[in-house]
């Protein structure tokens, strides 16, 4: 098992040769505990350390966010450059119109990534990121988790040999709430046969990967692997990794009747219905998402993408209940150009991100959305009322005739936590 590799992005302080106030006035013995505290506290290796120590303890964090299931987003970000590059450059979508929106970096260098392709984000979880070798394959892949606001970073240590050819997905579960320590989830297929599936889980308190359950099965369209550009397929809420069905060509899901969920803690593995079909043989499935500790699922009334219904799901996995229903007419009042010329193809558009707030009825819950121009604008799921958060700058390349770049947009969120 290769060692586990801890480092910081930012250079260590050097220690202060400026005298501790104190030490002018008092004539303190060597061994005496004001005398150390006086070392101590000239020291500014030694006073990062404790504060570090101090901010990322588990109780400081509940007593600073006591109620709050999940921290709070700033901003969206994704990745920009195209496909050719050797290492992504990244784009932040600020989530208030009104806000400066905070870059904490343009492209990931915080190390040299061995096979020298850059490092990509896969998945962003409660403040920490998980990244990997960019184009490589999955055999010689490097893994990190990075704190993108300390700027820490973790190596993951290789899964078996023997095993890493087999590897569909990589998914990191982070709940600061309840732990300082995360886990990283692969799923694989098992050596038994293709057609089952192995869990195997890294824990960041023991440093090493072990096989958690017996082999499975899943849906024959399940998709296990995020990825930088296109939709993910997975979502981690309520303590839970949820595998969702993969889409086809049109952005439909097949016939599928449930999906499946994977709870970390208990180490169990479930299934959970898909909301009820309304058409004969799919429906389109627009976006699934987490926000604020909710999970969300939109749906799409076919192709003309002018009817949307978002669900819910009960934070006790009983089902989905509607909760807003949106017609995207409302918005080409104000964006004509979502419409396209041929009416039987109906409104152009992505639905990036559905974030939640607190007061709902207040401050409103909204969508997301990308349409044709490079725009990002926000709609206010209470009000319906709709701006433009955002564009992309003159000269961007697009990547379909409907000049949309179905981007995968991820959570930034600013967080202490250690790596």
């Amino acid at each position: 098992m290769e060692s586990y590799v801890v480092k910081l992005g930012a250079k260590r302080s050097r220690t202060s040769k400026q005298p501790y106030p104190f030490s002018r006035d008092l004539k303190l013995k060597s061994s005496s505990p004001i005398a150390s505290a006086a070392k101590v506290a000239s020291s500014e290796d030694l006073l990062i350390q404790i504060l570090l120590s101090l901010i990322t303890n588990p109780h400081f964090l509940r007593l600073c966010n006591p109620l709050s299931p999940s921290p709070s987003v700033s901003s969206l970000f994704f990745a920009s450059s195209s496909s050719c590059r050797s290492n992504p450059d990244y784009q932040f979508i600020p989530l208030d119109v009104n806000d400066k929106c905070l870059v904490p970096f343009k492209t990931l260098d915080f190390t040299d990534d061995p096979l020298g392709s850059g490092i990509a984000v896969l998945q962003s979880c409660n403040g920490l990121l998980l990244c990997a070798s960019y184009r490589a394959r999955e055999i010689k892949r490097t893994y990190y988790v990075y704190n993108p606001t300390t700027k820490q970073f973790a190596t993951l240590p290789q899964i078996r040999h023997e095993c890493s050819k087999y590897v569909c997905g990589m998914t990191l579960a982070f709940d600061p709430i309840k732990s300082p320590f995360y886990k990283v989830v692969c799923l694989r297929r098992s050596e038994k046969s293709r057609q089952l599936f192995q869990i195997e889980i890294y824990s960041s308190e023991t440093l090493s990967w072990r096989a958690s359950g017996e082999p499975f099965t899943a849906p024959k369209h399940t998709e296990f692997q995020n990825s930088i550009y296109w939709n993910g397929s997975v979502h981690w809420w309520n303590g839970s990794f949820h595998w969702w069905n993969g889409f086809t060509n049109h952005g439909c899901w097949r016939m599928d009747t449930h999906t499946l969920y994977f709870k970390v803690d208990e180490e169990s593995l479930k299934q959970l219905p898909i909301p009820k079909k309304q058409y004969a043989y799919y429906h389109v499935a627009s976006y699934v998402g987490e926000s604020e500790g909710h999970l969300y699922l939109v749906e799409g009334d076919s192709d003309f993408n002018r009817l949307f219904k978002v669900y819910e799901l009960a934070r006790d996995f009983s089902g989905w209940f509607m909760k807003y229903q949106v017609d995207m007419s409302e918005v080409t009042n104000v964006f004509p150009e979502m419409m396209k010329k041929n009416p039987f193809h109906g409104y152009t558009l992505k639905i990036i991100s559905l974030v939640r707030k607190e007061k709902e009825e207040k401050d409103g819950s909204f969508l997301v959305l990308e349409i044709p121009g490079g725009q990002i604008i926000h709609y206010n799921l209470v009000d319906k009322s709709v701006k433009k958060l955002w564009e992309f700058p003159p000269g961007h390349k697009f990547y379909n005739d409907n000049c949309l770049r179905h981007v995968l947009a991820l959570s930034y969120i600013e967080s202490l936590a250690c790596v």
